[in-house]
């Protein structure tokens, strides 16, 4: 139950195993109904989107038998091993075994590290178990501080998001994994998330369109997100969203994430260059949603010598979206000026697409383009409907409407 305010240069240096654990231990009784029962005074969230199969979302205590999550029940009525019931009202907790013998924990504070410090240095410590509410990490809280350096941590069991950082701060070579919403988030100028595991986020449920998933950055600039491994995200798995400004992605490994596996949004001048990003948005999917590197309303940027796998029940390959979205720091949020270069797309099954859609009306790719990629489909032929230029078309399609002219197709 530690919660620490850092003051400005403090260090934070973990030596052997250091766990700041963010539960409390509760003691059970036996009750009249052949559950157990545990006394626990709640605390409550605000209410953010949650999706249809996860509607406790917001419950932001999460109950541990031994270390293993339990799943929260809606009703005490016929309550299963393995599951709970939080009864807020009379502020009691309900399991069906008897826990005598196992330790049993409940997450019982908002997070580890806050505050508005600069140069605060985090090394070598596990955070785990905090009840972090939506949009706040048990690392790094709302953003506040600045220049904080976060090396070698592992951020796990927290059911808000495991690390948010602001200004110029640093994550390196950490393991963020199995957070309730959200891996990482950080804003403001000069940021970087290099050599990082971030994996199994959004246990909770929370709605994916809103914010969930492997991360989210809002209104960096000049962002560095190098050489991390982004995987099994229930949402996203690399996610800009809001007024970015010269992003680079680099050198990320990014697969088998529930949605797209880069994703920049409402935003300006991205390079996208040397990841490896396969199996992304595996499932049914509608226009050229759940890309695995997906530009949604962002200018001026390149994608570039990246390798592209699209898996074969769903999703889509390199995709410029355009949509109405309004006006940020440098002008209209439009797909306009966007670069897709050199990269290798695989095509696994018969679905999915790569190239530009548009829904305002204007039917207008100003500056868009799509040249030197090379395409492998692995079922079909260049005759099938693989590319989208405001519709969707085949290969020699594609190239009528001036784009790939030293591509090549397709084996």
């Amino acid at each position: 139950m530690q919660r620490i305010a850092p003051k400005d240069n403090d260090s934070f240096l973990g030596q052997g195993k250091v766990i700041l654990n963010g539960s409390r231990i509760l003691t059970f009784e036996p009750h009249p109904s052949g559950l157990w029962i545990a006394e626990a005074a709640p605390i409550y969230s605000p209410n953010f989107p949650c999706m249809k199969t996860a509607p406790l979302c917001n419950q932001i205590q999460d109950l541990f038998v031994d270390g293993l999550m339990q799943k929260p029940a809606t009703t005490p009525v016929g309550l299963q091993p393995g599951w709970w019931y939080y009864d807020l009202a009379h502020q009691r907790i309900f399991l069906s075994q008897d826990p005598a013998g196992h330790t049993v924990e409940l997450g019982a504070t908002p997070g580890a590290f806050y505050g508005t410090a600069k140069n605060v240095q985090i090394r070598g410590i596990i955070v785990e178990k905090y009840a972090t509410h939506a949009q706040q990490g048990a690392v790094g809280d709302l953003k506040e501080g600045s220049s904080w350096n976060v090396d070698k941590v592992e951020v796990r069991w927290n059911h808000g998001a495991g690390v948010e950082l602001g200004p110029g701060s640093i994550l390196t070579n950490s393991w963020v994994h199995h957070n309730g919403q959200l891996g990482i988030a950080m804003t403001g100028a000069d940021g970087k998330v290099i050599g990082n595991e971030i994996a199994w986020n959004n246990y909770a449920g929370f709605e994916i369109g809103w914010e969930a998933g492997g991360s989210k950055f809002w209104a960096t600039t000049n962002l560095l997100v190098q050489s991390n491994y982004v995987h099994d995200n229930q949402g996203p798995g690399l996610w800009s969203d809001y007024d970015n400004v010269d992003t680079i992605y680099d050198h990320n490994t990014v697969t088998h994430n529930l949605n797209e596996g880069i994703k920049y949004e409402i935003s300006y001048r991205a390079t996208i260059r040397n990841n490896i990003v396969k199996d992304n948005g595996n499932i049914p999917t509608v226009w050229l949603w759940n890309a695995q590197i997906e530009l949604q309303s962002s200018s001026g940027s390149l994608i570039d010598d990246n390798i592209v796998e699209v898996p074969e029940g769903g999703g889509n390959g390199i995709a410029l979206i355009n949509q109405k979205r309004g006006v940020g720091s440098e002008g209209t949020w439009a797909a306009v000026n966007d670069r897709v270069y050199n990269n290798t797309i695989t095509f696994l099954g018969p679905g999915g697409r790569s190239g530009f859609v548009d829904d305002t009306g204007g039917n207008t790719a100003r500056g868009d383009s799509f040249d030197a990629n090379h395409y492998i489909l692995k079922v079909g032929s260049a005759s099938a409907t693989h590319w989208d230029w405001f519709t969707g078309m085949d290969w020699t399609g594609f190239q009528s409407k001036g784009q790939e002219g030293q591509g090549t197709c397709c084996n």
